[in-house]
């Protein structure tokens, strides 16, 4: 097949080929005249969403594969829809080939294996109640209706990170069907170089039909949430006490927690907050009720004005971050490190209230730093990721309503992630842009400081992949030549099997069709 640079939309002559071709199957052939239609372009983020020319909702990696390998052949525009939760679009396609992954959410629980095989279209909320019967859970996401593949596929962090490393860490095998529809199956044994490529750039290479986790003896956990009022005393005693517990000494060695906590410092205006910015802070203990005050006693001492700690289920510790319905959002990631500083936690509090004062429909905004010890991530090795360092992730998720703030929002999270980049500089190390090929800094063992399921926008393929981007380029051209799967962070392929190279943009984080 010749290299594509450019998809095609879904004729209605490919609607009535693909309606034959899938004749007496399960899967669902949808167009904007079919009841079901709308449902499969809803998306998390309402600025999202783009009219598939024609949406495929399977039940069997079988009917994927007949679609997959029809849009392959004909050169027709694809994307995968999992959880939906891309806000770069990356789920959607404007009038091409939709494949909803909403009927395939089982879960499969192996207890003597401690093992769970979950269909690609799984939430992490389903993931975490299947386990949970069992007394068992794995690396997940920290918001239950993520979906597994998108959060899977590009590395993935968790609560229990500071136990058992990336969500990648912890997959044993992936079922993938391939651009030709050939359906494989990767482990470490088994086509092991795509196996590495999926463990990080998996959006690249196919549709994952299941993922094969391992999974660990779990039960109830300390877990809640803590309000505090935003003053600057309080800043003060949360910032210290925040790396007291997390900050993982410069000498080498352990966090406080031990990887045992996970938390999520941040400010944003509740609901229930009369319009005012409040400092939050969601805390998980895996261990017992004592051990969890304990730790948190330096955090329980500045005084929050809510505090809901508790043992509770695991699968509620995913469920803590409120899933807010309907809006238009946008993510932004950056990276920093500990200790983080009370002056800048302070800077971005009033960058944050002086930006939902001047547009109060992106009230809902929420700004991040995610916490746990990285010490287990750094240790492991596995795969195409090309982030593993001591360095966290923080989320800038501006959130509105209104179309015509989409500039002005996105905007304002671009320069928000500037800042912490510059705040990386203040801490010694260089931001991306100083990283060539995702060069070693200061230990952080390679780590590139792009989180891609985050930085949905504005980076570039090689800075998110780094040194791993020239291997990838070469099982690119092995495994879609013709760039089918190109939606986000998309790898150019090297020469390939035919001679051919795509033609496409060099590096460029989307193509024309997935904006």
């Amino acid at each position: 097949m010749a290299p594509a640079t450019k998809r095609s939309v879904a004729s209605d002559i490919h609607i009535s080929q693909l309606r034959e071709l899938l004749r007496g199957t399960a899967a669902q052939v949808l167009t904007p005249a079919d009841s079901g239609y709308g449902a499969t372009l809803l998306r998390w983020s309402r600025a999202a969403e783009k009219p598939a020319g024609v949406s495929i909702v399977p039940t069997t990696a079988e009917q994927i594969s007949v679609a997959l390998k029809f849009a392959t052949d004909n050169g027709i525009d694809v994307a995968v829809k999992g959880g939906g939760h891309s806000t770069a679009g990356a789920s959607s396609t404007e009038g091409g080939m939709l494949i909803d992954l909403g009927r395939m959410r089982a879960v499969h629980v192996d207890p003597e294996k401690q093992q769970l095989h979950v269909q690609g279209g799984a939430l992490w909320g389903d993931v975490d109640e299947a386990g949970y019967r069992h007394g068992l859970a794995t690396v997940g996401g920290t918001v239950a209706d993520t979906g597994v593949g998108g959060l899977t596929l590009g590395g993935g962090y968790g609560a229990l990170s500071g136990q058992y490393g990336l969500v990648i860490d912890n997959v044993v095998s992936q079922t993938v069907v391939l651009a030709d529809g050939e359906i494989v199956t990767a482990s470490r044994e088994k086509n092991s170089d795509l196996f590495w490529a999926l463990l990080g750039a998996g959006q690249n290479f196919g549709v994952t039909t299941e993922f094969v986790f391992q999974a660990y003896p779990q039960q109830d956990i300390y877990m809640g949430t803590l309000v505090f009022l935003p003053t600057p005393e309080n800043v003060k005693k949360l910032v210290k006490a925040v790396n007291e517990i997390y900050a993982v000494p410069s000498t080498g060695g352990r966090s406080k927690s031990q990887g045992k906590s996970g938390g999520l410092l941040g400010f944003g205006k509740p609901p229930d907050a009369g319009g005012n910015s409040v400092l939050l802070f969601l805390a998980s203990y895996f261990g017992t009720e004592q051990e969890g005050r304990e730790l948190f006693k330096p955090l329980l001492d500045v005084g929050p004005i809510v505090n809901t700690l508790a043992m509770g289920p695991y699968p509620q510790v995913n469920k803590m971050v409120p899933a807010i319905i309907g809006m238009r959002s946008s993510m932004k990631g950056a990276a920093f490190v500990m200790p983080i500083r009370e002056k800048f936690l302070s800077q971005q509090l009033a960058e944050f209230d002086r930006f939902t004062e001047e547009t109060p429909d992106a009230a809902t905004t929420m700004v991040a730093w995610e916490l746990y010890d990285p010490s287990v991530v750094v240790q492991k090795d596995n795969g195409s990721f090309a982030n593993r360092g001591y360095h966290l992730n923080s989320l800038i998720m501006p959130m509105w309503s209104d179309p015509a703030n989409d500039q002005q929002c996105r905007q304002w999270a671009r320069e928000r992630s500037l800042d912490f980049k510059k705040e990386l500089e203040v801490h010694g190390m260089p931001t991306s842009k100083g990283i060539e090929g995702g060069a070693s800094v200061r230990g952080h063992k390679g780590g590139v400081l792009l989180y891609g399921n985050y930085d949905q926008y504005d980076e570039i393929s090689k800075d998110i992949f780094g040194d791993s981007y020239e291997r990838l380029q070469a099982l690119k051209a092995e495994y879609d030549p013709t760039n089918v799967f190109n939606k986000l962070f998309p790898i150019t392929p090297a020469a390939g099997a035919n001679g051919h190279a795509y033609s496409g943009a060099h590096g460029s984080r989307l193509n024309a069709s997935g904006n």
